[in-house]
């Protein structure tokens, strides 16, 4: 094969590798061609060029993604624009889309239209999106997993509607302790705070007759792990956590996903390290 040639591999070899390029979505079926040149359109530095990089479920996939990657970070977009940019049909956007999802690569939201006085759903905008890095935030640890119910204390008293009703003065502490609770979980299982807030406190519902259930409701739409922004990644700008070192046991600030060390891939203080009890250590002479 004329590529095994220019690569300097055999043929046997060089299929092999078509075969993982095609089943990671770097080619298109042909085994020729580039899924990105497919798009139409040039690629773009930033959200493009990371799309780019990923490993989608699918070829198709690896396509739609790329092609919405166009719009930016998010953005808002209609199917059909989608379907057009990637080169493809609507009904294999729509059929892909649900791919994209359950692999936390992208996240839609509806955007419906409502009448001003019934409420009434009369329409749909384009859906909102936001592009996701597949990367969950790790659980808190050590230190962090016991700093977590101040915290979430602190989560609580920066939500504006959180405030006791006129005839419910009597519950509202007893509210606000589940609730430092329930956000206590959240904050425990990756979630940052920001992040928190933003999900608390965009709601239109400034006059919540329970405050803490409406709360309790808001927090259970939240999937149970935090997704990071693929953005945060790429920018470096994920949220920062604080963990403790599994050599030296130190608390140290990171903002790298998963377990990592005080020094990122290693231990700054290897002379501290705990060793744990029943552990036999041998010592070379």
């Amino acid at each position: 094969m004329e590529i095994g040639k220019v690569v300097g591999l055999k043929k046997r070899a060089t299929q092999d590798h078509l075969a993982h390029l095609f089943a990671h979505g770097r080619i298109d079926a042909d085994r020729r061609t580039p899924l990105v040149s497919g798009i139409g359109q040039p690629m773009l530095p930033g959200a493009q060029q990371w799309a780019a990089n990923v490993v989608a479920p699918d070829p198709t996939c690896a396509k739609c993604l790329v092609a919405l990657a166009g719009w930016g970070w998010e953005g808002q977009v209609h199917m059909e624009e989608l379907a057009r940019a990637a080169g493809v049909s609507l009904r294999t956007v729509e059929r892909h889309r649900p791919h994209l999802v359950n692999a936390d690569l992208v996240v839609f939201r509806p955007v419906t239209v409502r009448e001003a006085n019934s409420g009434f759903v009369t329409g749909r905008r384009p859906d909102r999106f936001q592009l996701m890095s597949g990367l969950t935030a790790p659980k808190l640890e050590g230190a962090a997993w016991a700093e977590a119910p101040a915290r979430a204390a602190a989560v609580i008293e920066r939500v504006r509607w959180f405030v006791p009703a006129d005839d419910d003065t009597s519950t509202f502490e007893e509210q606000r302790e589940l609730a430092v609770q329930s956000v206590t979980w959240c904050l425990r299982n990756g979630w940052p705070e920001e992040a928190l807030l933003r999900a608390l406190d965009e709601s239109e519902n400034r006059n919540a007759y329970r405050p803490g259930g409406y709360l309790s409701k808001l927090l259970r739409k939240l999937p149970r792990d935090y997704v990071i922004p693929a953005r945060e990644v790429v920018s470096g700008e994920a949220p920062e956590r604080r963990v403790d070192c599994p050599i030296c046991d130190r608390p140290f600030k990171t903002r790298l996903p998963g377990r990592v060390l005080c020094g990122g891939a290693v231990c700054l203080n290897p002379d501290e390290a705990v060793i744990p009890p029943g552990t036999r250590v041998f010592k070379i002479a």
